[in-house]
């Protein structure tokens, strides 16, 4: 019976900081999208370098090990711009995944999708500003699946 108990708090545990985590890696995302879209190099660098440590010390989830492989090659796009653009999408397929499942997220999600460079973002905001162009074509692009509240 200690052991039921013991578990379910392990799981318990485990689940809020697993949703803890899912908010601050999507804070932290949000800032590098940001970035990107003012298309910002020295922020978007910095931003990048502290989602990456977010991700690298973070408790572990089911797709820490993807996440982390997809913004280690983001990291290593250095102050680049176009480099950070191009590894981008890969970030924000495998986060979507994250966030798609989480029941703890504190404001809705989008999820959209540039058709010019056929890539993928999320977003805290319905409104289209897309980081693959920045204000080229900053409202390239469309919402192709909403993560609402629980």
């Amino acid at each position: 019976m200690k052991k039921i108990y013991f578990t379910l708090a392990v799981m318990l545990f485990g689940f809020s900081a697993f949703a803890q985590n899912t908010g601050n890696l999507l804070n932290n995302y949000i800032q590098v999208k940001n970035a990107l879209v003012n298309s910002d190099s020295k922020a978007s660098t910095a931003a990048i370098n502290a989602f990456y440590e977010v991700v690298k010390g973070g408790d572990n989830f089911v797709q820490k090990a993807d996440l982390l492989k997809a913004t280690e090659k983001l990291s290593k796009a250095g102050s680049h711009l176009e480099k950070q653009r191009t590894a981008f999408n890969e970030v924000s397929t495998v986060l979507w995944k994250l966030v798609k499942n989480a029941d703890n997220i504190n404001s809705p999600v989008y999820y959209q999708f540039c058709p010019m460079k056929k890539a993928h973002w999320l977003s805290t905001e319905k409104e289209i500003k897309n980081p693959y162009y920045g204000s080229s074509m900053l409202t390239c692009g469309k919402v192709v699946e909403t993560r609402f509240l629980k």
